[in-house]
């Protein structure tokens, strides 16, 4: 039920266009990743984020291990607290990071598979409280 209850709810956020999800295609192509959150995508503090994955047929991933790493290039340091991803179903994962500080982060997202392994990593140039 809490499952459904979160694709419910990521599928209202993406519907309405809003400017808090991001989507992107793994670099080797393999997954879609599309990040979103019922607040802004990211800010200082706890950030809870909907990673939805799906296969290059549209198909929900489920069973992938997915490690999101958080990342701030200017000062060369990672969050202070590795983010905890769940997995909810039908490709969904929920994973809450907490930044500490504003400024300029890079989300890296890598999923695995089986024998498939991919990443892409996500720019975020304005992180603010």
């Amino acid at each position: 039920m809490r499952a459904l209850m979160m694709f419910i709810m990521t599928c209202l956020v993406l519907s309405a266009g809003c400017s808090n999800e991001v989507a992107k295609t793994t670099d080797k192509g393999l997954f879609h990743i599309q990040l979103s959150s019922t607040e802004k995508l990211l800010k200082k503090g706890r950030n809870e984020v909907i990673v939805r994955v799906t296969d290059n047929k549209g198909q929900g991933v489920d069973h992938a291990q997915i490690e999101v790493a958080p990342w701030m290039p200017a000062h060369r340091h990672g969050a202070m607290w590795p983010p905890a991803t769940i997995e909810e179903g039908n490709g969904l994962y929920r994973s809450v990071i907490a930044l500490t500080m504003p400024g300029h982060w890079e989300l890296k997202v890598a999923v695995s598979k089986g024998e498939l392994s991919d990443s892409t990593t996500f720019d975020f140039r304005d992180v603010k409280d």
